[in-house]
Formats: C-alpha cells, structure tokens, sequence
C-alpha cells in the first residue's frame, strides 16, 4: 500500500471503520492481491436512527421516500478501490458480496454528482438515483442519494 492510502487508511477510515463495526448488520469485505496487499475494500451496517447518516438522510426524504428507502435498510457506507486496481471488476466484486446476504429490503449511498465512474458502476449494478442534488455538510459539494431495493 502506497504512502498516501496508509495515512488515509490510518487517519481517516480506521477509526470510522472501529466505530462502525460495532453497528448492527455491521459487514465489510476486503480484496487483497496475492502478496496480501489491500487492493480495495467495502462495507456497510444497518441504517438506524439516530445514527449520524441516517439522520441526515432522513431530513432529505419525504416521508414516502423515507418508508420506501431508510425504513429496513442497509448503509452502504465505504467503497475503496486503488487507483491501479481500478476498471477490474473489483469493485464490482466487492459491491456484489457485501450484499450478497444482507436481510435488509434496500440498501442507499451517496457519492458526489460529479463522480461518474462510481455512477455508472451502481447504475450497473441496478441502483437508482433516489434524490439529487443533496448536499450532506456545508462545504457545498453536491452528492446524490442512490437507492436498491434488495428484496
């Protein structure tokens, strides 16, 4: 693993990644190479209220949409895939298995507007845009709420 995703590993994800797994539905998945290099990863938990996403989400939806989307669901909270590993199915990969036993109805993201190759791989993957645009802080980045149902 290079520099820069080691400090991002270990500054940023580790620690959400700890908290995170101790929430219910609580699944995560890692792709290594055959020297054990982490060539991506991805994971998810139950959505519930009063988490802090969840209830960010839940002031975005109607309540129609919120029964629809946020009522029995699966968060979908991180996809990482290095650079040089990308445009190989492994994100795909890992996207299917973190699902692939979810008991949850649906499952919901966000990534930004802009971030078309992640779009086109959960439009690939039958996702739909739920709402956009919908901006989750104050920097201002535009991001879009994107929804499956599972069952």
């Amino acid at each position: 693993m290079d520099n820069l995703y080691r400090k991002v590993w270990d500054y940023s994800i580790k620690e959400r990644l700890i908290k995170h797994s101790s929430y219910p539905g609580f699944r995560g998945f890692v792709c290594l190479s055959d020297n054990e290099d982490i060539l991506g990863f991805t994971y998810g938990y139950s959505s519930l209220p009063g988490q802090y996403y969840h209830d960010i989400l839940v002031k975005e939806l109607d309540s129609t949409a919120y029964e629809l989307w946020l009522k029995d669901c699966f968060e979908l909270v991180e996809l990482v895939v290095h650079p040089s590993y990308r445009n190989q199915g492994y994100a795909k990969g890992l996207v299917t298995e973190l699902l692939k036993d979810v008991q949850n109805k649906t499952t919901v993201l966000t990534t930004q507007v802009s971030n078309h190759s992640a779009r086109r791989l959960y439009q690939g993957l039958g996702w739909a845009d739920v709402k956009e645009p919908f901006f989750p802080s104050n920097e201002g980045t535009p991001y879009v709420i994107m929804g499956k149902v599972l069952k």
